[in-house]
C-alpha cells in the first residue's frame, strides 16, 4: 500500500469516522481505522458494533495513489499523529505486512498495524426500502426529538427514536414515558412503508457530522440497519429490536386552557425559578395561574430557600383557578427545541399531560407529564 494525500482532507474524513471508534471492546481490532485502497480510493472504515462509519475519498487534485492495499491502523495514535503534522501533504506507505511509515516534511512517523484478519466484515449495501430527505429536515428532526428518549436500559425500546412512514407522512416520536416528542413531515412523494427504531445516540453522532444545508440524505432500511448516505459518508447504524409503544392515544385533544407566551421570557423565568433546585428530572417546579392572567412559577428546596417568579402571559383562552408540578429540565428541553419565538402551553388538568406548541412549528408537539407535590 502506498499514496500521497492532501493532510487537511486525511484528518477530515478521520474526524468523521472517529465518531464510530471504539473506546471499550472486547474486540482491540475495532480500536483501530481500516485504511483500504482500491478502484482508485481510499476508505476509511470505524466501528463500535453500535455505529459503523465509512467515507470514500477520490479527489484526484488531493490524492495520489501508487499501490493498492488494506491496514487497520490503531485509531487515537493515527488521528493525533495527523493533527499534529502541519505539512500540506502525507505520503503513508507500509512495509514487512504490519509496519505503516508516515512522512510527512521532515516528521517521520511509524505505527504498528492491528490485526486486520480479525477486522470484521461490515457491509454497507444499499437496500430497497430507502427514504431521501434534504439534510435541514433530518437535523431538525433530530434535534426536536432525540433529547426526549430514555437514558436508562430498563426499557431499551425506549432509548431508540420510532420512525414510522406511509403514503406522504413521515413521523419520528421518542418518549422516555414521562415526556413524549412528536415531529413528521409531509412531502409531494409517497414513502415505502416503515416502521423503526433507530438508537438515540446513534441520531445524535450523526447529527454532529452533517452539515445545515439542504443536500438530500438517502436512508436504507433493512430489518436491522438503518444507512445514512451523505456527501461521500456512509453512516450505518443497527436498529432496536421490539414494538414501540402506541402513543397515539396521549396526546390530549381539548384543553382547559391555553396559555400563551414569549418563549425566551419563559425560558429565563424558568431558570431563574429552578436556580435552588438540582438540574435533573426531579428538578420539580410549581406552575400557577392567578385570576389575573399573571402566572406564578415558584419552587422550594428546603436545604437553600425558595424561589417565586411572576410571569405575564401574551394571552390566556380560560381564567381558572389552577396549579400544576412539573420538571423544569423537562418543560426548558420542550421550548429549546422549538423555532417559534411564542409558545402555547395547553393544559388537561392539574395531575393530566400538557402539551406545548409554536406557530412556527406546526408539526412538532412536545408533552410532558406533572407530577404530584403536597
Amino acid at each position: 500500500m502506498k499514496f500521497v494525500i492532501n493532510r487537511d482532507l486525511l484528518l477530515l474524513n478521520l474526524t468523521y469516522v472517529s465518531r464510530a471508534l471504539s473506546t471499550k471492546t472486547p474486540m482491540p481490532v475495532l480500536t483501530g481505522i481500516k485504511i483500504e485502497i482500491h478502484d482508485n480510493a481510499v476508505f476509511l472504515t470505524a466501528s463500535n458494533n453500535e455505529i459503523s462509519i465509512q467515507t470514500v475519498i477520490r479527489d484526484k487534485r488531493l490524492l495520489k495513489i501508487e499501490e493498492d492495499g488494506l491496514v487497520v491502523v490503531p485509531g487515537k495514535y493515527f488521528i493525533e499523529m495527523i493533527r499534529k503534522i502541519e505539512s500540506k501533504d502525507v505520503d503513508f506507505s507500509t512495509f514487512e505486512e504490519n509496519i505503516v511509515k508516515i512522512l510527512a516534511d521532515r516528521s517521520n512517523f511509524t505505527l504498528n498495524a492491528l490485526e486486520k484478519d480479525n477486522y470484521p466484515l461490515i457491509s454497507f449495501a444499499d437496500s430497497d426500502t430507502v427514504v431521501t430527505i434534504d439534510v435541514g429536515n433530518l437535523k431538525s428532526i433530530i434535534r426536536k426529538t432525540t433529547f426526549a428518549t430514555s437514558l436508562s436500559e430498563t426499557r431499551v425500546i425506549l432509548t431508540g427514536v420510532s420512525v414510522m412512514a406511509e403514503g406522504r407522512k413521515l413521523e419520528v416520536i421518542a418518549t422516555d414515558s414521562f415526556r413524549l416528542a412528536k415531529k413528521y413531515i409531509i412531502t409531494d412523494t409517497d414513502f415505502p412503508k416503515i416502521n423503526a427504531v433507530i438508537p438515540s445516540k446513534s441520531l445524535d453522532e450523526l447529527n454532529r457530522i452533517i452539515d445545515e444545508n439542504e443536500t438530500p440524505i438517502e436512508i436504507h432500511f433493512t430489518p436491522s440497519k438503518a444507512l445514512f448516505k451523505y456527501k461521500n459518508i456512509l453512516f450505518q447504524t443497527r436498529l432496536i429490536d421490539g414494538s414501540f409503544p402506541n402513543t397515539s392515544n396521549l396526546i390530549p385533544v381539548d384543553f382547559l386552557t391555553s396559555i400563551k407566551f414569549n418563549k425566551n421570557e419563559l425560558i429565563s423565568a424558568i431558570e431563574r425559578a429552578s436556580l435552588f433546585t438540582t438540574f435533573d428530572s426531579s428538578s420539580i417546579i410549581k406552575f400557577t395561574l392567578n385570576s389575573d392572567k399573571t402566572i406564578e412559577i415558584a419552587s422550594t428546596t428546603n436545604e437553600i430557600g425558595a424561589v417565586k417568579e411572576e410571569v405575564v402571559p401574551l394571552g390566556c383562552s380560560n381564567v381558572l383557578n389552577f396549579q400544576i408540578a412539573f420538571s423544569s429540565k423537562y418543560l426548558l428541553e420542550a421550548i429549546r427545541s422549538m423555532d417559534s419565538t411564542e409558545i402555547s402551553v395547553h393544559f388537561t388538568g392539574e395531575i393530566k399531560p400538557f402539551i406545548i406548541t409554536g406557530d412556527y412549528d406546526i408539526n412538532l408537539t412536545q408533552l410532558i407529564l406533572p407530577v404530584r407535590v403536597s
